[in-house]
């Protein structure tokens, strides 16, 4: 018995060694870390754009005057706040927090290739990274075909 569990290990310490393993391992963790940047601007411009959005809830409040603009911008960001609660919130509820963002990844893309985006506006940045959409998840997956077993 012991000896199996030896050879189980070593030919999984093998296996994971070999250069083009390391290569496919280290091409998604950089796909990652990229992904996970891009959900942490995502949420410093989300506070950022929610704390500006009480500073106008709160001169309305006070009954000061509001501009067209701010109250255009209220609305938008209150919908935000409830699309990224709704997304969040289910997905960070898994006790793992590594397990959460890597299915909120999965999702996003998975949606994204159907065309739907499933968070707010800030999470997507204004010059469209080709990972960002569809035809460039494609080209990924394409790109990617040999690194399936």
């Amino acid at each position: 018995m012991h000896t199996l569990r030896k050879r189980i290990i070593a030919y999984f310490l093998s296996l994971f060694t070999t250069p083009r393993v390391k290569e496919m391992i280290a091409g998604y963790a950089q796909i990652f870390i990229g992904e996970a940047g891009r959900y942490t601007t995502g949420i410093k411009t989300e506070a950022i754009e929610t704390k500006e959005t009480f500073t106008i809830l709160t001169r309305y409040i006070r009954q000061e005057k509001i501009t067209r603009e701010e109250k255009r911008k209220f609305k938008k960001q209150v919908v935000d706040i409830l699309r990224s609660s709704g997304v969040f919130v289910p997905v960070m509820i898994i006790p793992l927090p590594f397990v959460g963002t890597l299915l909120l990844i999965i999702m996003d893309h998975l949606l994204l290739s159907m065309h739907i985006q499933l968070l707010p506006d800030a999470f997507y940045p204004k010059e469209k990274k080709e990972l960002l959409t569809p035809q460039g998840i494609e080209k990924d997956l394409k790109k990617d075909k040999k690194f399936i077993f």
